[in-house]
């Protein structure tokens, strides 16, 4: 009888000593664009026309579930900031063209350099979805932006303090284009579309927990 007691407590602690492989993270994210365009008006192109796209921060939030202790699949989404685009070079002038309110999500798949250690480095790679929720008029009445699909590159590093909470710093580079579309009332309500290309530098502060 003793004899199977004791089996069942080493047992009962092997099971309790054993990490889910899931995990969740919330923490904050600054959103930088690297935009070019390539302006149309009744289909003609501008010539030097481009467009510029805000900077945001915003709530950011995943989960990540680990196969072992070197792959894991990550979902990471957030609150959908809203960016002001403005227009340069030879359309400086006409100010602020609309307002794009979107929200990203990425599906990865990653792997962890160092598993066990007090630093853990990660490098992944996956694919970007960013859905336009609605957008605002400016210089461009009847703006309407289309979502779009993109490559991920992302790097990262893991810092845990115990064997539930741990430290995130990652950073994703999206490549995405989208097209807009809309009406110049300052020409007569010309036609105007855009090809522009966003290319965010995502970048996350996060606390994470593993169940």
């Amino acid at each position: 009888m003793m004899p199977m007691l004791v089996v069942l407590a080493l047992q009962t602690g092997n099971a309790s000593a054993q990490q889910s492989p899931w995990s969740v993270y919330g923490g904050l994210a600054h959103i930088a664009f690297s935009p070019t365009a390539h302006v149309r008006v009744n289909g003609v192109e501008v010539p030097g026309g481009n467009a510029n796209a805000s900077s945001n921060d915003s709530l950011a939030f995943g989960v990540v579930y680990r196969f072992d202790e070197h792959w894991s699949a990550e979902l990471a989404l957030g609150l959908p900031p809203t960016t002001t685009l403005t227009g340069s070079g030879t359309l400086s002038s006409a100010g602020t063209l609309g307002k794009v309110k979107y929200g990203p999500a990425v599906l990865s798949l990653r792997h962890t350099f160092f598993a066990g250690a007090p630093v853990q480095p990660y490098i992944g790679a996956g694919l970007n979805y960013t859905h336009v929720f609605n957008s605002q008029d400016g210089f461009v009445q009847g703006l309407k932006t289309r979502s779009a699909f993109g490559p991920v590159l992302q790097l990262g590093v893991n810092v845990p303090f115990n064997q539930h909470w741990s430290l995130v710093l990652d950073v994703k580079k999206i490549w995405a284009s989208t097209t807009a579309t809309g009406t110049l009332p300052a020409f007569g309500g010309s036609a105007a579309s855009a090809d522009v290309r966003l290319d965010p530098l995502v970048s996350t502060l996060a606390l994470s927990y593993r169940f």
